[in-house]
């Protein structure tokens, strides 16, 4: 914003820093004592809410405001001046941050989301059937004597009642732009999860994904205008056998939401969506086109596109069973371990967490490839020799 600022002033040609006292701007510090001499007779700059004032108690002197950045020679040349000034009340020091040479890549911002905090501050025994049956005709009966934004739409209606279903529509867009999140009862948002996605079905095709967005980043603001949305049961049912569904296969909770592309889940609170997606996107497409080409289309294709053929890592086995490794030790042999059980039965039985189950089997190897001559080797044996004395069921 400062930046916009010192540019509409404009700043001199080749200065870093400057000055504006009352309209005049200068960059030489020298000049600062003549362009105080009759700045009161100048008209004052406005100030904002954001600007950094340097504190003293005086408000109505003259209004010296730096443009500079922190941290460079002219910055301090000219904070050293005005603050002594502004220190002795003989001015109103403003600073506003200044670049000259602006870098050319862009600053990112973060974002922010809303959400509808839910908590009932209120306890009454409420019969549930008896909400739901009244439910239609309280609304009828809001219609009739309700004022949405000046217009009666009870008398509107009774004058004109062949354009009943425009009206209603008028209704509801008002009630969508109104903006005013009221407080409401518990009652109402028992479906307001379904009255949502209800809402993004009766809308036309073409506008679906628009209202659903809209829904989603403005939900405090539309929930209000949610409330009145009626809920099909066919469409209830759906939703419910649905819900039941994923969980059941997938053990997504009610209100949770997973992203899932040709079968792969892609965490969002892991991934950066657009970097890894887009990139998984690419790597499917090239799947997808060398099975084209091989001639596999169509419904074979989304069959072939879901078989469970991905890693789940990108860590790797090497084989071990090979004749140049130099064993220290073996489990199922040595006399040092003869007193362990050879059963894999012990690995059922309970243990503390991490700790591996004393059986004399070689089930865990530890194989270190080192080269002797390096510095770093020496640490290495050195835990493979704590291992082994402290008689861990490792080989």
């Amino acid at each position: 914003m400062f930046q916009q600022i010192a540019a509409d002033e404009p700043p001199p040609e080749g200065c870093s820093a400057f000055v504006v006292i009352h309209e005049k701007h200068t960059c030489k510090t020298n000049e600062i004592k003549k362009l105080l001499k009759k700045a009161t007779k100048r008209p004052r700059p406005y100030l904002f809410k954001g600007d950094h004032k340097f504190p003293t108690l005086k408000e109505d002197g003259p209004v010296v405001v730096l443009y500079a950045e922190m941290g460079t020679k002219d910055f301090v040349k000219f904070h050293k001046i005005l603050s002594e000034k502004a220190q002795k009340e003989e001015i109103v020091y403003v600073l506003r941050h200044y670049v000259q040479k602006p870098s050319s890549r862009k600053m990112y911002l973060s974002g922010y989301g809303v959400e509808l905090a839910i908590k009932s501050t209120e306890y009454k025994a409420v019969d549930d059937t008896q909400v739901k049956a009244n439910e239609t005709k309280d609304e009828e009966d809001d219609e009739e004597e309700s004022d949405v934004q000046g217009f009666l739409f009870g008398k509107l209606k009774q004058m004109h009642p062949d354009l009943k279903n425009n009206l209603k529509e008028f209704k509801k867009h008002l009630i969508e732009t109104a903006n005013n999140m009221e407080p409401l009862k518990v009652w109402e948002l028992q479906d307001l999860s379904f009255q949502a996605a209800a809402r993004v079905m009766s809308t036309p095709v073409y506008d679906a994904l628009k209202v659903m967005k809209d829904i989603a980043q403005n939900f405090p603001i539309r929930a209000r205008s949610l409330t009145r949305v009626p809920v099909d049961k066919k469409m209830r049912n759906e939703i419910e056998e649905n819900q039941k569904h994923f969980y059941e296969i997938l053990g997504i909770q009610p209100g949770e939401a997973r992203l899932f592309l040709n079968g792969l889940h892609i965490d969002l609170d892991f991934h950066d969506p657009f970097r890894y997606i887009l990139e998984t996107l690419k790597l499917e497409g090239k799947v997808m086109h060398g099975l084209h080409e091989l001639g596999i289309k169509e419904e074979i294709l989304s069959k072939f596109m879901r078989l469970h053929i991905h890693p789940t890592d990108d860590s790797y086995a090497l084989d071990i069973r090979h004749s140049s490794i130099i064993w220290v030790n073996n489990i199922e042999q040595d006399h040092s371990y003869s007193t362990w059980p050879a059963s894999y039965q012990e690995l059922l039985k309970p243990a503390f967490p991490g700790v591996i189950q004393q059986i004399r089997r070689n089930l865990y190897n530890l194989v270190l490839f080192v080269d002797p001559v390096q510095e770093d080797t020496g640490d290495y044996m050195k835990l493979a020799e704590l291992f082994y004395h402290h008689n861990l069921p490792l080989r």
